[in-house]
């Protein structure tokens, strides 16, 4: 049976495991093998800055799913956004990316989060997003200070 439960200190490895794969399928850099990664890992977890959950069966993570909470004054307060969400090659299919999300809608909500939000969302995501009730809003633009955009 999948446990889906909030990610703590000793879950780092697992963790950047599955980071790894998502960003070598992302077609922008990422600093996840920088110190600076390992930092905002334990912020996240320790300072309550996110929240990183993960999905794991017989000791095994399947998948992992990361919320941020921004503050904007159209919201009046906090809203979410999901930075990360992966479930590996094997487990898809099988129901752990939606219970991944529920458990970040449910997260966000007892945060009483405004809305919760996910920019350019993958191609295998994107299904799962749509099967939960979100709404397809359109573009969404990056630009990386200090680097070259593009």
């Amino acid at each position: 049976m999948v446990n889906i439960r909030e990610a703590t200190i000793e879950d780092q490895k697992e963790v950047f495991d599955l980071l790894r794969q998502l960003m070598t399928s992302a077609t922008t850099e990422s600093p996840i093998n920088q110190p600076s990664s390992i930092e905002t890992f334990r912020q996240v977890i320790e300072e309550e800055k996110g929240t990183v959950l993960v999905a794991e069966e017989d000791g095994q993570m399947l998948g992992l799913l990361t919320l941020s909470y921004p503050v904007a004054i159209r919201c009046g307060g906090i809203y979410s956004c999901i930075e990360e969400f992966i479930v590996t090659e094997q487990a898809r299919g099988k129901g752990v990316g939606g219970g991944l999300l529920e458990a970040a809608i449910s997260k966000a909500t007892e945060k009483g989060c405004y809305e919760l939000q996910v920019n350019r969302p993958s191609e295998l995501g994107y299904p799962v997003y749509m099967r939960h009730g979100w709404k397809d809003l359109g573009k969404h633009l990056n630009y990386y200070p200090g680097r070259q955009s593009g």
